[in-house]
């Protein structure tokens, strides 16, 4: 038969009075006091149940071999079924930690499932009794935080499954709105051991967060350490910038895939948030964000597969990075991610890619600010490479600087067309001459004239007569030796340079040259000696010319060109339109009344050259001596 409730009470609590003041810590009567106290947590009068939570904390130490049967004790306390018992249990907990340093870990994350009550008044017991494991261990309690707050493991049943979700939301609730401030004002201290164990925890659970989550954890905790209100904030700035900048390049990855453009679209807030830490906090290097952007979206094929709604938005990022770049290069900032391309690089880039740029923007007059001011940054990244270097733009630039122009008026944005101006001449804006001005971009290593011909090349004359060539053969021994012997023998017949020089002045008033084999019925000039012959009759009726021919030179030898027809056509279609002073030299003979030359018929005996000729029809005259041109010996 059981003793009543008072009587025990009365009766537990002088034993504890007894054994708290016995000099002996692990002598029999501590030692039985705390097996008393573990044994009343499951009374079942409440009273006694929470005289027991309030006393095992100050004996269970002492019995290393009783500490996990008093620690279980306790923890069914804070389950049971009277309201009161549970929050002396939570308190319990508490003490239980501040006896024993190291059950802090193993409290904290009991504390942590019990913030899934559903009673309010209990809640914020629990919340208390965290944050007092925090001033305790402020780096153990943190690496508990997070360690509910890590990646679930395939290997878990769905219901737990379920259970880690809701306890992760309440854990990240806990820390940004309850502990946030002790966090930040008390224990992650620059420098201090739970700083580093914050930060580094984050970097870890992060990457496998939900963005709404990723998102409360940046910029609750993360952008409210004091650490980041330094100079040295930079470098672990840099590491979750990285993070959020690797979360990017893995869902860009995927855009291949049929739901690219969706998957795209949901790394649009992943780079609004690493736009919000390095554009509007200063806390990471703009440089770091720059070169993602070049890398990966500053590129025609990449930037196209966002959706047309996000591409402005990408473009206007990818500006506002540039600016902030640009600013922090005189700073700290700028020295602490030299690994990669530098500004002057990155620019380069930039200014090549602002063709398709300008044309994602979309402007329109009534794009909104942001849109314009992005453009604006473009286009002065044109102008300081053109003042800084002997860069022009190139025909694709110019094409979409005149688009803006045309798009935004000059009332709502100077600045704008100011700077076309700058780059882009004001006659080659209009659109009347956007096509002269391609060209010219295109072509501005030479000049061109009003008539579309190159400046360093003369105009081509223009003649009232059809244009002929003459065939005249060139050799460096007849240039030299035969015109004089012509003259001599003709003295009226023009040289070769003189022919050449006087074609222009003499063609149209002189009687078209005579093709061979031509015949021109009723013209005289037609039926008259030919050349060949008339130069055979003034060699015969010459008294001995030697001596006027000493200086001549050996004639040619050269072998005869074979013709295959018989008879050539008449003048009006000439083979090749060239005529020949050499083609005459073939004939051997000719038919007197005939005004159509033929050509020898192929014979056994080879065919003479015209000084042969010339030499037999001298022999054959006068006293048997003839003439001849002497052969010059080269002597």
């Amino acid at each position: 038969m059981s003793r009543p409730a008072g009587e025990q009470e009365y009766n537990i609590k002088d034993q504890l009075r007894k054994a708290k003041g016995h000099p002996d810590r692990t002598g029999s009567l501590r030692r039985s006091t705390l097996k008393r106290l573990i044994d009343l947590t499951h009374s079942p009068h409440p009273n006694l149940k929470i005289l027991a939570a309030r006393n095992i904390s100050f004996f269970f130490t002492d019995f290393p071999e009783l500490e996990e049967e008093a620690i279980n004790a306790v923890y069914d306390l804070c389950e049971d079924q009277t309201p009161a018992v549970r929050i002396e249990g939570y308190t319990a907990v508490t003490e239980l930690s501040k006896a024993n340093n190291r059950l802090v870990s193993r409290n904290a994350d009991v504390l942590l499932q019990l913030l899934q009550s559903d009673e309010p008044d209990e809640v914020e017991i629990v919340k208390d009794a965290l944050l007092k494991h925090l001033e305790m261990d402020a780096k153990v309690t943190l690496g508990v935080f997070f360690d509910q707050m890590a990646p679930l493991d395939d290997s878990m049943d769905d219901e737990e499954k379920d259970i880690r979700v809701k306890l992760r939301k309440v854990v990240l609730k806990f820390l940004t709105e309850d502990a946030r401030k002790a966090i930040v004002e008390r224990h992650a201290v620059p420098g201090s051991e739970a700083e580093e164990t914050l930060i580094d925890n984050l970097l870890v659970v992060i990457p496998k967060l939900a963005y709404k989550d990723v998102e409360i954890i940046v910029e609750e905790i993360f952008l409210k350490l004091k650490t980041f209100k330094t100079s040295s904030s930079s470098s672990r700035g840099s590491d979750i910038l990285k993070v959020l900048l690797n979360k990017v390049t893995e869902l860009l990855s995927k855009a291949s895939r049929p739901d690219g453009a969706a998957l795209l679209h949901s790394a649009q807030p992943y780079l609004d948030l690493a736009g919000f830490i390095v554009v509007e906090k200063h806390v990471a290097p703009a440089i770091l964000l720059l070169r993602e952007y070049c890398s990966s979206f500053a590129n025609k094929v990449n930037l196209q597969k966002f959706h047309q709604d996000d591409q402005p938005l990408v473009v206007c990022r990818l500006a506002e990075t540039f600016a902030a770049a640009n600013e922090q290069s005189s700073s700290s900032l700028s020295s602490l991610n030299e690994d990669g391309a530098s500004l002057d690089a990155l620019s380069r880039v930039i200014v090549d890619s602002c063709p398709f740029l300008l044309e994602a923007l979309r402007l329109t007059e009534t794009s909104p600010s942001r849109h314009t001011k992005a453009c604006t940054t473009l286009i002065q990244a044109c102008q300081q490479r053109k003042q800084s270097t002997s860069w022009t733009p190139r025909p694709n630039l110019v094409t979409a600087l005149c688009a803006v122009e045309t798009k935004i008026p000059k009332e709502k944005s100077p600045e704008i067309h100011g700077l076309i101006r700058s780059l882009v001449p004001p006659a080659s804006t209009s659109k009347k001459s956007q096509e002269q001005v391609i060209l010219t971009a295109s072509t501005s290593q030479s000049t061109v004239n009003g008539k579309g011909h190159t400046a360093s090349l003369p105009e081509r004359p223009v003649t009232s007569y059809p244009a002929r060539r003459m065939h005249i053969v060139s050799s460096s021994r007849f240039q030299d030796h035969r015109p004089a012997a012509v003259e001599t023998i003709i003295p009226h017949a023009p040289t070769a340079t003189s022919i050449k020089h006087s074609l222009t002045q003499e063609l149209p008033t002189r009687p078209s040259k005579r093709q061979k084999g031509y015949t021109d019925e009723g013209s005289e000039a037609d039926s008259g000696p030919s050349l060949l012959s008339r130069m055979g009759t003034t060699l015969s009726n010459t008294p001995n010319p030697r001596t006027n021919l000493a200086s001549t030179t050996t004639p040619r030898t050269t072998a005869q060109r074979p013709h295959s027809d018989d008879v050539l056509e008449p003048l009006q279609a000439p083979p090749n339109g060239e005529l020949s002073i050499r083609g005459a030299a073939r004939m051997n003979g000719r038919d007197a009344g005939s005004s159509t030359f033929r050509r020898p018929q192929p014979t056994s005996t080879p065919s003479f050259s015209l000084l042969e000729r010339l030499e037999s029809s001298n022999k054959s005259n006068g006293d048997g001596r003839g003439w001849g041109i002497r052969r010059n010996s080269g002597r």
